[in-house]
């Protein structure tokens, strides 16, 4: 079985199989996608430049996607690629506003706030349900600011994947959260 296919050839590696100009369309076609990734970020928001909903995380791969492929493939015209920005962006922006809209929307399309530890006691099927580790968790209630579970009032994992700890005033007996860190002598 025969190839055109030479290993360790420079010039494909380097430049690629297409004439030398191609590297000026890939130049003027990274300016565009820029100015149409610019006018992306002007849709979604000053919002969707912080903490990223699920539906926004959901649109950069998607963008990430279009962007990336018009600029690596010469058969993908560029009018693709604006497309599938736009419209996607549109789609997203238009089911967040239907969302804030329709609780039922919201719910089907967003994640919601997650409670994992009320007066100290941890929900376990919680943590399950949200995929986190007892150890993660620990981490974040140390973040927060916590040396014990008695110490927590609230513990909430955020639909961004933050966490908000809510602690109480009790001074703890003790300091559980710090068990497997810090070592007694």
């Amino acid at each position: 079985m025969e190839t055109d296919f030479v290993p360790f050839d420079w010039h494909r590696i380097l430049l690629g199989e297409q004439p030398p100009a191609y590297l000026l369309e890939v130049a003027i076609k990274c300016v565009l996608v820029f100015c149409l990734l610019l006018l992306v970020m002007r849709l979604m928001g000053k919002r969707g430049q912080n903490n990223l909903s699920p539906m926004q995380q959901m649109l950069l791969i998607a963008l990430g996607s279009s962007a990336g492929d018009v600029l690596l493939y010469p058969s993908v015209a560029l009018s693709y690629a604006a497309l599938i920005l736009v419209g996607i962006t549109l789609l997203t922006v238009g089911l967040e506003t239907l969302g804030q809209r329709f609780k039922r929307v919201g719910d089907a399309t967003e994640s919601r706030p997650t409670l994992l530890v009320a007066d100290g006691v941890i929900d376990h099927d919680a943590l399950r349900r949200e995929r986190t580790t007892l150890r993660e968790l620990h981490a974040e209630l140390r973040v927060g600011g916590a040396r014990s579970l008695s110490q927590v009032r609230y513990a909430v994992l955020e639909m961004t994947g933050e966490f908000s700890v809510f602690l109480n005033d009790i001074e703890p007996e003790d300091e559980d959260l710090l068990d497997d860190i810090v070592s007694e002598e």
